[in-house]
């Protein structure tokens, strides 16, 4: 009989504390629950890996590459994420290359039209000129490109370095708000090499 009682209290002790365990350890933080949970934070669409030409009059405009796009058209302001390196190539009404823009990520805002470039954006045009910023504002609505970031611009014969750009979206034109510094390059000495 104490040898009974002895087995049941050595085998009841570890399972009554396996089981009060495993019920009083079990908490669900609702915040950690929401969060999870949330589908309106997903996107309605991932495309991985693409290239889309936007045409008018049977003309390609433009295309952009990307790693990845996200796709948020029912939110408050529908647009469009890309990660993962994108580039937004722009050609003339004649077909030429006009622009090019590359980043790390960008949105774009199709309602108010305006892309955000952001993080390493380098922007070449027809003219060999190149501008390197960390955040870049390319506005269709009013055809034109700024930013209030650091700016780096490289021409055929001068480097430039600046805060603040506004410029025309195929950078033939532009402005530096604020001119940190010019470093003429020799020409003569690069035609020689």
């Amino acid at each position: 009989m104490i040898k009974d009682i002895i087995y049941k209290t050595i085998y009841f002790i570890p399972i009554a504390l396996s089981v009060g365990m495993i019920l009083f350890s079990c908490e669900n933080d609702i915040n950690e629950i929401n969060r999870l949970t949330n589908y309106e934070n997903l996107p309605v669409q991932t495309i991985i890996d693409s290239e889309i030409s936007y045409t008018k009059d049977t003309k390609v405009e433009f295309t952009v590459q990307a790693g990845q796009i996200d796709r948020y058209p029912d939110v408050e302001e529908p647009h469009d994420e890309f990660s993962h390196g994108v580039r937004v190539t722009t050609f003339g009404s004649d077909g030429e290359f006009e622009s090019q823009i590359d980043a790390e990520n960008a949105s774009n805002f199709t309602d108010k039209k305006l892309m955000i470039a952001r993080d390493s954006v380098v922007l070449k045009n027809f003219e060999g000129k190149m501008l390197q910023t960390e955040l870049l504002t390319w506005d269709d609505e009013a055809q034109k490109i700024y930013t209030d970031q650091f700016v780096k611009i490289t021409t055929p014969t001068e480097i430039l370095y600046g805060d603040g750009l506004d410029a025309k979206p195929d950078f033939s034109e532009y402005e530096i708000r604020n001119i940190k510094g010019r470093i003429k390059i020799d020409t003569e000495e690069n035609e020689e090499k």
